[in-house]
C-alpha cells in the first residue's frame, strides 16, 4: 500500500510539474510575424529577423509584457503573397494579439486587406506604399516611412543642394513597376512638378530586368542634373554599374532601397561614391540611444547593421509597447493601446496619427545617406547629419 501511495504521489507531482510547465509556456505572449526569410526577398528579411531578435532580447530581459516572456511565431512567407494569406488564417487561428509583417508591399498590402477583416492589429514591418495607410484601416498601424514621405526627403535634399548649385534643374526618374517603387516613383514625379524641375525623362522597368543600358542611354542624351531610381537590390547594382558604363553624368544620383544596403557598397566598389538614398534610421544618425542600439545589432548581424535591422527592433519595440499598455491581449484592447502610441524610441519617435488621408501612420522623418569613402553616412538633414553632402561630379 505504500508503494502505491508513493507512486500515486509521484505521479500526482509528475502531473503537477507537467501542468506548471504547461501553464509557463502557455503564459508566454505570443507575436505573430509574418516575414521573407526565403525567396527573392530573403536578404531584406534576414536583417529584419535580425532587429527584431534584438528586440526580443531586450523586451524579455526588462520584464517582457507586465512579467510575462514575449515568444514570436514567425512564419515565412516566402517572398509570395499567397504564401503570407495562408500565414495570416494560421496566426489567427493561434489567436495572436497582433501580427508584424511583411517587407514588400505588395505582400503587406494584401496581409493588411485580411488583418482588417478578421481584425487582427497589423504593425508594419517594412512595406512602404502610400496605399497600405491610405486611406488605411482601424486596424493597420505603420511606425516607419511611407511613399510620401520618402519622396518629399529626397526632394527637400534636392532643393537644399539647389541653394548653392542654382544650375541643378532637370530630372530623370526610372523605377521597377513593382507597388513599392511604383508609388515612390509616382510621387516623386508629382514632388518634381510641384517644385518647379524639369522632367527630361521618365521610365518603369519590368522586375527581373538586367540590362538598363537602353533607358540609360536615353536618359543621357536628355542630360539630367538628377537621376532617381527605385529598385530593389540586383536592380540598384545593375543601374549603378551601367550609369557608368554609359556614361551618364549628374551631379546627383539617388538609387532608393538597394544602395542603402552595406553589400550594395561591397558589390558595386567605387561607382557607388556618392550614391544617395532615403532611409529611416542611420547608425550615424543623433538620437538617444542610437550607438547603443548600433552595437547591439552590430554584434547580432557580425556585421554593420542598415535601417532594415533597425526597422525589425522598431516594430517589435512598438508592439511590447501597445501590449504592456493594453488592458488585456483582446485584440480590440490592443488596437486601442496602438493608436495611444506615444514612444520614444533610438530609431524614431512613434505616434500613429490620421493626416492628409493616411491612417494609423507615424509621421516620421526620413534621412538622406550618401555613400562617401566607401561608408555610408548621414548627410540630411543638416541638424542630424554627421558629413556635407557631396555632388557626383
Amino acid at each position: 500500500m505504500k508503494v502505491k501511495t508513493k507512486s500515486l504521489k509521484v505521479g500526482v507531482l509528475a502531473a503537477l510539474c507537467a501542468s506548471i510547465l504547461s501553464t509557463s509556456a502557455m503564459a508566454d505572449v505570443k507575436i505573430g510575424v509574418i516575414n521573407s526569410l526565403s525567396g527573392n526577398f530573403a536578404a531584406f528579411g534576414q536583417r529584419y529577423n535580425t532587429g527584431m531578435q534584438v528586440a526580443l532580447e531586450e523586451i524579455n530581459a526588462n520584464g517582457g509584457i507586465n512579467g510575462e516572456k514575449v515568444a514570436l511565431i514567425i512564419q515565412d512567407d516566402r517572398s509570395e503573397a499567397q504564401s503570407a494569406l495562408a500565414a495570416v488564417e494560421s496566426l489567427n487561428k493561434q489567436q495572436v494579439p497582433l501580427i508584424i509583417g511583411s517587407y514588400a508591399s505588395g505582400i503587406t498590402g494584401p496581409i493588411s486587406k485580411v488583418a482588417t477583416r478578421q481584425k487582427i492589429p497589423l504593425i508594419v514591418l517594412g512595406s512602404a506604399d502610400d496605399s497600405i495607410t491610405k486611406p488605411g484601416s482601424d486596424w493597420v498601424f505603420r511606425a516607419k516611412h511611407n511613399s510620401t514621405i520618402v519622396a518629399k526627403a529626397y526632394f527637400d535634399y534636392f532643393d537644399n543642394l539647389r541653394k548653392n548649385n542654382p544650375e541643378i534643374k532637370k530630372i530623370a526618374v526610372m523605377y521597377g513597376n513593382g507597388a513599392w517603387p511604383t508609388s515612390m516613383s509616382e510621387e516623386g514625379i508629382r514632388q518634381a512638378e510641384k517644385r518647379g524641375y524639369e522632367i527630361v525623362g521618365k521610365q518603369a522597368y519590368d522586375q527581373g530586368t538586367t540590362d538598363f543600358r537602353p533607358i540609360l542611354n536615353k536618359f543621357r542624351t536628355a542630360k539630367p542634373d538628377i537621376l532617381l531610381t527605385s529598385s530593389y537590390a540586383d536592380d540598384g547594382i545593375a543601374i549603378a554599374r551601367q550609369i557608368k558604363e554609359v556614361g551618364l553624368n549628374t551631379k546627383v544620383v539617388a538609387i532608393d532601397t538597394a544602395s542603402s544596403m552595406v553589400s550594395f557598397i561591397q558589390q558595386v566598389g567605387n561607382p557607388s561614391e556618392n550614391i544617395v538614398s532615403a532611409v529611416s534610421w542611420s547608425p550615424d544618425v543623433k538620437y538617444e540611444g542610437t550607438p547603443e542600439l548600433y552595437e547591439r545589432l552590430k554584434q547580432k548581424a557580425k556585421e554593420d547593421p542598415s535601417f532594415y535591422e533597425a526597422e525589425g527592433y522598431l516594430a517589435l519595440t512598438v508592439a511590447a509597447d501597445a501590449l504592456r499598455r493594453a488592458k488585456s491581449l483582446d485584440r480590440d484592447a490592443v488596437r486601442d493601446a496602438l493608436t495611444k502610441t506615444d514612444l520614444k524610441t533610438p530609431v524614431t519617435d512613434v505616434k500613429f496619427e490620421n493626416y492628409d488621408g493616411f491612417k494609423g501612420q507615424n509621421p516620421i522623418k526620413s534621412v538622406i545617406i550618401q555613400i562617401q569613402n566607401g561608408k555610408h553616412v548621414t548627410v540630411f538633414p543638416e541638424n542630424l547629419a554627421s558629413q556635407k553632402a557631396q555632388l557626383a561630379n
